[in-house]
């Protein structure tokens, strides 16, 4: 039988009691043995190169869906720079736990197994474009028994005046006949509907006063229908402008998520040309705008904010927004950020 001097044998269980308190505290600091625990999204905005062109890329919208997001947009891509038209393409957002390096792609890779549910929008926004411009699309999403159901909001000028119209596939698996939001249209330019967090409003800009963009709302008695029952009805509905939103400037492209808003404004004190702004609805009113600074803002066009969980950051939010700044691909591009509204 072999026997080790005392001393070693003393050495040999101080180093392996080290060892287990090192592997102890490891664990403790690094659950799931991720050398990145938390993810983080950009304090300076991040163009989003996988879906720009050398064309205007803008006027995105992403529904809150996690890390795989049905992405919409408008662009003049299809027509070489010359009308609008709403395109699809998944937007994939992963943060990886090893590398610490974030992602943004238009690719479904390991999200393969939605691609069905999401493709069906190909369909949809081949019948919601026209020769005219289309612009500000607002998917809206529901899941019902085990089924994802999308409805599309956008403006179009096709007939004249941007004028919302909608299309869902809640009644039509192929998308229904696109219908004008009556309640919302008027003989002006009416664009960039948004519903309340709630479905009591929607929010939308016009210039149906004094030749200038300001923001309104619509409020809708039937909130707890579904969207196109909500945007299919015809009866009267009461509209108001904000006036604590507008300005004496133009207001426009109203996005809300949860109890926020941003817009884009080229009211005095921003940094120049339109800038994006944020408001906080509390106390069944929204607060006075707050500009989102000079990291985000540009002595350019600042364009179409949205916001979306992403799945990535438990502090921040993701907003996309596009922007004609230099440094782009051409004319607007589509650019991301992480943005923490209540500490800006």
């Amino acid at each position: 039988m072999l026997h080790l001097p005392a001393n070693l044998t003393r050495q040999s269980l101080k180093l392996s009691l080290y060892l287990f308190l090192f592997l102890l505290i490891s664990c403790d600091k690094n659950p799931g043995g991720y050398k990145y625990q938390q993810g983080h999204l950009p304090s300076s905005p991040v163009n989003l190169e996988a879906f720009n062109t050398m064309y205007d890329d803008y006027n995105s919208t992403a529904p809150s869906l996690g890390r795989l997001i049905p992405f919409c947009f408008s662009t003049n891509r299809n027509s070489s720079g010359a009308d609008f038209d709403v395109i699809y393409q998944p937007m994939n957002v992963n943060f990886d736990k090893t590398s610490g390096v974030l992602t943004v792609i238009n690719e479904y890779a390991n999200w393969i197994t939605y691609a069905d549910t999401y493709q069906v929008l190909v369909q949809c926004v081949k019948k919601v474009n026209t020769t005219g411009n289309e612009l500000g699309p607002e998917l809206v999403t529901e899941f019902d028994f085990n089924k994802f159901y999308f409805t599309l909001m956008y403006a179009s000028d096709f007939s004249g005046n941007f004028q919302i119209n909608f299309t869902s596939n809640k009644s039509n698996p192929e998308f229904s006949t696109i219908r004008p939001v009556t309640f919302l249209n008027s003989p002006f330019d009416d664009l960039y509907p948004t519903f309340s967090t709630t479905k009591t409003r929607i929010y939308f800009c016009s210039n149906r006063e004094d030749a200038q963009f300001d923001i309104y709302y619509a409020e809708i008695p039937n909130a707890a229908a579904n969207p196109e029952l909500i945007l299919a009805d015809t009866s009267q509905h009461t509209v108001g402008k904000d006036t604590v939103l507008s300005s004496n400037y133009n207001d426009k492209c109203p996005f809300i998520y949860n109890n926020f808003m941003v817009f884009t404004s080229d009211r005095p004190g921003g940094f120049g040309g339109f800038d994006l702004y944020y408001a906080r609805f509390e106390n069944n009113s929204w607060s006075s705008p707050v500009n989102l600074g000079s990291t985000i803002n540009s002595e350019f066009d600042e364009y179409r904010p949205i916001l979306m969980e992403e799945g990535v950051s438990a502090t921040e939010t993701m907003m996309v927004f596009s922007s004609n700044r230099t440094g782009g691909k051409g004319g607007f591009d589509l650019y991301f950020v992480g943005v923490k509204l209540e500490s800006q």
